[in-house]
């Protein structure tokens, strides 16, 4: 796996380790080990320029995610052997995580734990157009931040191992 984090916010708190824990246990859960992806933080301006070209929509968002894969193929592994795994890219607006980890009242941490598992699992093929949908991201999101705080407060990584395949789709 070749995985990046990209700080473009610069200043803001960012635990790399858990953000890389996170995403480790999302592609193992979804036998995507060795696929590629970049994760950006930045700020609301440059997201909202993302947001408006990419998306026709003219405002800030918290995340976005950019596929390198497209129609049924989205979030399926390579059909070859020795293809390389190309996910795609996750921006994320510090700024937006700060705003909704004080409206949530959580920590801002748990907030960006939530927004790359939800970018992440976006690039993976979930989606949140319908109710059921939106349920079962939510709870996936939900069980893997849960998953790599409480590995984070043991200080061991039992807890990323906990539930094994249990919190893949």
């Amino acid at each position: 796996m070749t995985f990046r984090i990209i700080d473009r916010h610069r200043g803001f708190g960012i635990d790399r380790r858990s953000i890389r824990r996170l995403v480790s246990a999302i592609l193992a859960d979804h036998d995507r080990r060795e696929a590629d992806l970049t994760i950006v933080f930045t700020d609301d301006a440059f997201v909202r320029t993302l947001n408006r070209e990419y998306r026709d929509v003219d405002r800030a968002t918290d995340v976005l995610s950019f596929s390198m894969e497209e129609g049924d193929a989205a979030g399926a592994p390579p059909a070859d052997e020795g293809v390389e795994d190309l996910l795609g890219d996750v921006v994320i607006s510090a700024d937006r995580a700060a705003v909704q980890a004080r409206r949530y009242r959580r920590p801002v941490d748990h907030e960006i734990l939530k927004l790359v598992a939800h970018g992440v699992l976006h690039l993976l093929g979930h989606d949140h157009t319908r109710a059921p949908e939106r349920l079962a991201m939510r709870k996936l999101e939900n069980d893997y931040v849960r998953r790599i705080r409480a590995a984070r407060r043991h200080g061991t990584r039992e807890a990323d191992r906990r539930g094994g395949r249990g919190a893949s789709t």
